[in-house]
């Protein structure tokens, strides 16, 4: 009986986890662990393969933009299920809101036909002190900027999929002029 008691403890214990060093689990912690690994499978949504004009760029990398000049901005849902990004423009350190936001998409399952898939993409656009993005023909959104902000232009990613778990990414973004030509 004693080693039958024994054996369910070490069971019931084994079951239960050990705990392990949990960084507090209020879902905040994006890239908190101070290495570029992605996340270990924690069931979060976390957007991947962020890419502007085909070259891979990770949260908080600074992206050169030249002004007048369309872009391609993409990204990978780690879902092809419903989920949502929204794209905001922000300057001086803003964080995303409603009041700079450029772009609401609602993507993944074959419902969604601008991005009906885990892959999407947009075509953007600085011009005189506007980015407006699009997927094919239809315009999606714009914002406008000031000319004393654009040495702190950021463009935040936020996507989340349809329980609220949401995954953030910032961009810092340095516009070049389009001279000559």
């Amino acid at each position: 009986m004693k080693y039958l008691l024994f054996a369910m403890s070490i069971f019931a214990l084994s079951a239960c986890g050990g705990g392990g060093g949990s960084s507090g689990g209020n879902g905040n912690d994006d890239g908190a662990n101070g290495n570029n690994e992605p996340p270990v499978e924690s069931g979060d949504f976390a957007l991947q393969n962020i890419r502007f004009d085909a070259k891979d760029f990770y949260d908080n990398e600074v992206v050169t933009i030249t002004e007048g000049t369309s872009f391609e901005l993409q990204w990978v849902s780690p879902t092809s299920a419903s989920y949502r990004i929204d794209l905001y423009l922000t300057s001086n350190g803003e964080v995303y809101s409603d009041s700079n936001k450029i772009v609401a998409l609602r993507c993944g399952g074959a419902s969604f036909s601008l991005c009906p898939n885990a892959t999407g993409a947009a075509q953007c656009e600085f011009n005189n002190n506007d980015l407006s993005c699009s997927i094919g023909a239809d315009v999606l959104g714009n914002k406008s900027y000031l000319d004393e902000n654009e040495s702190n232009l950021r463009l935040i990613i936020r996507g989340c999929d349809s329980l609220d778990n949401c995954d953030v990414k910032t961009f810092n973004l340095l516009l070049q002029s389009n001279e000559g030509g």
